[in-house]
Parts: C-alpha cells; structure tokens; sequence
C-alpha cells in the first residue's frame, strides 16, 4: 500500500493538534467555573496540578504503547477521550466531578505530541523538520486564539457548560477522522515498519536516549521552563491574572488574550524554520530569556492597556517556540520508534514538573493574594532554563 503524502499527513495531524488547542483555548473559561463551583485558587490549582501529572505520564504510556498500537489508533482516541472529558466538563456539579473531567481531557490530549511529533518526524527530512512542526505547533495554536473566542461568544450566550458540550463535538468528529485516513498509511498504521526498527528492552532504550548528547540538558531544561515561560503554565494562569487581579471584563479580557495567543501561533512558524537553518539550540535560549523578561515585567500592568496586549503577544511569541525549537533538535538526535518515546519523555517530563508548578504558583497566589510573587517566580524558572541550554552549547 502506497503511503499518504507528507504534507496530507502534516495537516490532518495538526488538525488534531488545533482541535486539542481549541480545548486548551477553554481556559478563558477557568473563572467563571471557579466562581460558580466555588474554588479557591489553591483547589483548583491542585486539581489542574493531578490532571496535568498524570496526563503527562500517559504520554510515555502512549509512547509505548506506539511500538504494539498503531500510531493512527492511539491518536484518534486521544481525540474521542477528550471529547468525553469536554461533555462531562459541561456536566460538572462539584470538585470531584471536574477534577474527573480534567483527568480524562489530558489523558485525551497525551498522545498527540509523542505520536503525532514522531510522524511527521518520520514524513519530513533533516532540513525540514523545523519547519514541519512549526507549522504543525503555529497552525495548531490557531486553536488558542480561535477556542477563547469562539468561547466567550458561547458562554455568554449559552453558559460555560453547554460550550462544552459544544465544543465535544468535532472533538469526537476529528477522532474519528484520523483512524479512518490516517490508517490508510502503513508507515503509520504500523503495517511493515516493525519489520524495519527492531523492538529492544525499554530500559536499554531509555538508557540509550538519555546518553544521547544534549538529550539530558533539554530535559533538564525543560523542568524549570514548564512553570516559567511555556505554553501550559501561560494559558493556565494569565486568563485568571487578566480576570481576577487586572480586573478586566470578559469582552476585553478575551480580545487582548487573542492577540497574545496570535503572537503564540506566529512564533514557531517564524523561530521553527530559523532553527532549521541556525540550528534549534541557538535559539531557543534566547527565546527562553527574552520570555523570562517578560513574564517578569508583567508586574508593571495594573489596568487593561494596549500595551499589555502587546506585551502578551511577544510573550507568547517567544515562550509557544520553545517546544517546537526543543523537540526538533531531540527528534533529529534519535530515530524510528524512539523518537516516539524521547518525545513521550520530554513530554511526559513537562507535564509533571508543570502540574507541580501550577499547584505551587496557585498557593503563591492564594498566600499572598497577589501575581507578582507568582510572577517573579515564573520570569526566575525561565531564567534558569535558558541557563541549561547555554550550558549544553558551550
């Protein structure tokens, strides 16, 4: 069987990607579903905290389950579990029952970066991996600005839990897409390329990744960056920070969030392709210090301005890069199924040291009844994650 073409398969996984996106885009919502659930911030903070670790763990468990699964299967379900994490979401009555529903969602999005980054890894050559995923993370990030958006129209329509329940639908429809055409492919349906990358003990395998140089520094990288500067830190705190300490009305709030989630889609497409030629571990300190910056001097915005949108915008520039930059340069140290599992690694990585951080952030807040601690904090994690990888090129 003739396999699918490469940029075929390029946009229906990152038309996976946007869909998850979309759902990381309902954290615009996270107020009102404090407000009306009655969370304090240290609760929900935890409860993202379980949901994101455990998420995060299940990308090395979809990591390797891709060497008996196929590739097609697991991330089509991915899709349909958050499409079931959504509904019931829409559904919550209480603490328990989102924390379930924010369970299940992560659990939903966790294959997409190991299988999804492994295939187009696998359909695009040196030269133009970094280019590839950043397409595949800047498109995919259409889904932040496009999700708070679509959102917010919703819910002040209909209520935050019947856009939930809206939006599980092309969840579901988008799951069910990718197994159909995705399995029409045999490097990625699994049908001959086990014969081609012989299955070894995972420990070696690990063991093998992990002396792959640079491979240790960019997770190590990694585990400061995920609560100072990227993508999951960022989209969990600043719609609370634009709500809850700016005080801006949703309107507003949810205008200035897009342009900041614009800047974010724009950001690997630009960094992602520059890497390709530059190299991917030049850029990506400087986009971790500049972010850090940033997320430092947010303590000088007191009231909405159109210099805070901007602000956010070059934030979210540079911080949304640092995964498509990192997992180019991991991706191209490795090959076959592995790059699956560094990805799941990297990712799995992540998740945790990010689900610890956003428990603790959300006690700073609470504690203090203030951003700045949390923001110094943060600009200080991203700071020492640049440090990391200007360590590793020297």
């Amino acid at each position: 069987m003739k396999g699918l073409h490469p940029r075929n398969v390029l946009l229906i996984v990152t038309l996976s990607h946007t869909m998850q996106h979309i759902f990381v885009g309902s954290s615009i919502l996270f107020p009102l579903i404090i407000s009306e659930l009655n969370l304090d911030y240290t609760t929900f903070g935890v409860i993202i905290a379980l949901a994101s670790s455990i998420g995060g763990l299940s990308q090395m468990m979809f990591s390797i389950a891709s060497r008996r699964v196929s590739r097609h299967i697991l991330l089509g379900s991915g899709n349909m579990a958050l499409s079931i994490g959504m509904i019931i979401t829409g559904l919550s009555k209480g603490i328990s029952d989102l924390a379930f529903a924010r369970l299940l969602s992560n659990i939903g999005t966790a294959p997409q970066h190991p299988i999804g980054t492994a295939i187009i890894s696998e359909k695009f050559d040196s030269r133009s991996t970094g280019k590839a995923l950043g397409f595949h993370y800047g498109i995919a990030y259409i889904g932040n600005i496009v999700g708070p958006i679509l959102m917010t129209v919703s819910a002040i329509a209909l209520g935050w839990r019947m856009t939930f329940l809206i939006f599980s639908i092309p969840a579901l429809i988008v799951g069910l897409t990718i197994v159909w055409y995705l399995g029409k492919d045999p490097s990625i349906s699994g049908r001959g390329i086990r014969d081609r990358h012989a299955v070894k003990d995972l420990k070696s395998d690990l063991t093998s990744i992990l002396r792959v140089r640079g491979i240790p520094f960019v997770l190590a990288s990694q585990i400061a960056i995920s609560g100072g500067v990227d993508i999951g830190i960022l989209t969990t705190y600043i719609p609370i920070f634009l709500a809850d300490f700016i005080r801006i009305d949703v309107y507003e709030r949810s205008l200035i969030y897009a342009i900041g989630l614009l800047g974010g889609s724009i950001g690997p497409l630009l960094l992602g392709r520059y890497g390709d030629i530059a190299g991917y571990l030049r850029i990506a300190p400087t986009a971790a210090g500049i972010a850090s910056i940033l997320v430092y001097s947010m303590v000088m915005h007191k009231s909405s301005s159109i210099l805070l949108a901007l602000h956010i915008f070059l934030l979210m520039f540079t911080g949304f890069s640092l995964p498509t930059l990192l997992q180019s340069y991991i991706v191209r140290s490795v090959y076959g199924y592995d790059r699956d599992l560094v990805v799941g690694l990297f990712f799995t990585v992540n998740f945790i040291s990010n689900s610890i951080w956003a428990a603790v952030i959300g006690y700073i807040v609470d504690v203090y009844s203030s951003f700045d601690p949390a923001l110094i904090l943060m600009g200080s994690l991203g700071l020492i994650g640049m440090l990391i990888l200007l360590v590793q090129i020297n």
